[in-house]
């Protein structure tokens, strides 16, 4: 599972890394410390000519969902099951996105409380997560466009924390990933083929399990007391 990440990197060099252009919506993002569920977050799509990054909000509302607040349960999509389960699978056949990352944070029951950790790859690197995404309207017409995050199982020594990570794909995917023509055989090999890169994990401060705190101190390594 991924129930939060992070985008630490100035809006410009996610751009340049992912070659996307950015769309006006964005104007103003400013780096992220803490990005939850219904939260908005920069996701990177296929347009004529390119690749475009936008704001999507996160936790996928299937076109047919009767309100958006099925959103807020289904954040994430296993890698396993998603072209298969109704919810996703439409969107795994034609709509695949780009989800920039440099991080996310994963949870350890102690006997004192959930005690987070801040997993990311050396170096604080950029990654793309593969995602899918939909779009939604009303019955006035206004229009909801979200996303979910693929997932699938978790390395050592991940697993003793979750057993589910993102699944993070190498940049020689990422356009046979948001192609539309892309066929489904195509798209379970890139997800089968896309193994975990190195990634490090430390202990961060307790304020991040409260949804909203945003802070650059989100990340930063802090000793255990207990």
């Amino acid at each position: 599972m991924c129930g939060r990440f992070t985008l630490t990197a100035e809006l410009g060099y996610v751009a340049e890394t992912l070659a996307a252009e950015i769309s006006p919506a964005l104007e103003g993002f400013r780096p992220r410390y803490n990005i939850a569920p219904t939260d908005e977050a920069p996701v990177v799509i296929a347009v004529p000519g390119g690749r475009r990054a936008g704001p999507m909000r996160w936790g996928l509302v299937p076109h047919w969902a009767d309100s958006p607040r099925a959103g807020a349960r289904l954040i994430n999509a296993r890698s396993e099951t998603v072209a298969t389960r109704s919810a996703f699978r439409d969107s795994f056949l034609a709509r695949r996105c780009l989800v920039p990352a440099d991080g996310f944070y994963e949870w350890e029951a102690r006997a004192t409380g959930r005690q987070p950790y801040w997993i990311h790859r050396p170096g604080s690197a950029l990654f793309a997560m593969a995602g899918i995404w939909a779009l939604w309207r009303d019955g006035d017409g206004a229009r909801l466009t979200t996303f979910a995050i693929l997932t699938r199982e978790a390395p050592e020594p991940i697993r003793r924390l979750h057993d589910r990570v993102p699944v993070i794909l190498p940049q020689d995917c990422w356009t046979d990933w948001l192609a539309r023509g892309t066929v489904l055989k195509s798209l379970q090999a890139i997800v089968e083929r896309a193994d975990p890169p190195e990634l490090r994990l430390h202990p961060v401060a307790r304020a991040v399990n409260r949804a909203g705190h945003e802070d650059p101190d989100c990340t930063k390594e802090v000793a255990l007391s207990d």
